[in-house]
């Protein structure tokens, strides 16, 4: 199942995915959203342990 948004609340990891050119689409309560396409892959500076996949996007 494709999960649509990339969410962290790590300020790194969320400078890093918008060096690697994610689009942010939201922050709030200190998370950060970042849209999820199947073109963008990640490097090994993503420390996954820090990041979830989510579908549901809170505005």
């Amino acid at each position: 199942m494709k999960q649509n948004f990339i969410k962290t609340s790590d300020e790194t990891t969320a400078e890093t995915l918008k060096n690697l050119n994610f689009q942010q689409v939201d922050f709030s309560s200190g998370i950060y959203t970042f849209l999820n396409t199947e073109k963008m892959q990640f490097s090994d500076d993503i420390d996954k342990s820090k990041i979830q996949y989510s579908n549901n996007l809170c505005i």
